[in-house]
């Protein structure tokens, strides 16, 4: 089987929903068992880990808020009474787009952001970068956005870019440090339809087909695909990248 995950246990943080919920079941099909990691969503996680065990893989559920410096030790903590890990996908990040936090002020998203996105991003690699290193083997993949490096308009634009460039940096950086042991990478997705587009108005629908030579809305699944592969042996010479996941998106 192309990129299998046999014999594999990932954790995908903030998989209770939308691409992390993808990413957890594309390994489970691929041959993984799963940790599931919510902040809240618990009844969720569980059906999202009740799908798993559906496809004959074990599935554990994890709650701990990633922006929570305590939580974060727990959550490695209890990885770990679980059974070896050899994979972590860092999806978490703060909506600021379909909760209270839209209507914030500028700066209490900014926080969020650094809290969640970078802070949950950078300790929890860091601290499994040392786990997988002293195991002698493991992948890490953060999420970055493809807008990132180039600019995007308005509050949303500044917000993402700011969080989202750390993490692309940062994982860079980490590759270098956990290297050769540890794989690092980071998928940066383009116009992906989670909850936010699904309601999209008329404004964004149009502009997501203008800005994509592919001419459709990235889905989930095409985030969990690239993730897929680059956990497996398939992708093993590969480390330090950030891999644009985006229908061609170059404007």
């Amino acid at each position: 089987m192309f990129a299998s995950l046999n014999n594999q246990r990932i954790l995908v943080t903030g998989s209770s929903t939308g691409i992390g919920r993808a990413i957890a079941l594309e390994c489970a099909r691929a041959g993984a068992d799963v940790i599931v990691n919510c902040r809240r969503s618990v009844e969720r996680a569980n059906a999202v880990a009740e799908e798993i065990r559906s496809l004959g893989r074990h599935a554990s559920v994890i709650q701990a808020d990633v922006s929570v410096a305590d939580d974060r030790h727990r959550l490695l903590e209890e990885c770990g009474a679980i059974g070896p890990v050899t994979g972590l996908v860092n999806n978490a990040g703060a909506d600021l787009l379909t909760t209270e936090l839209r209507s914030a002020p500028f700066a209490d998203r900014l926080s969020a952001l650094l809290q969640t996105d970078v802070m949950g991003t950078i300790e929890l690699s860091r601290s499994f970068g040392q786990y997988f290193k002293a195991a002698g083997s493991g992948c890490i993949l953060t999420v970055g956005w493809d807008q990132s490096d180039r600019g995007m308009e308005g509050d949303s634009g500044e917000l993402f870019a700011t969080a989202k460039n750390a993490i692309m940096g940062f994982t860079r950086s980490l590759a270098v440090s956990v290297s050769p042991i540890v794989r690092v990478n980071c998928i940066a997705p383009g116009w992906i339809r989670t909850a936010w587009g699904e309601t999209a108005g008329e404004y964004w629908q149009q502009r997501v087909l203008a800005e994509t030579p592919l001419k459709r809305w990235g889905e989930p699944q095409d985030i969990a695909n690239m993730a897929r592969f680059l956990l497996s042996n398939e992708a093993s010479y590969i480390t330090g990248q950030v891999f644009n996941v985006n229908g061609g998106a170059v404007r």
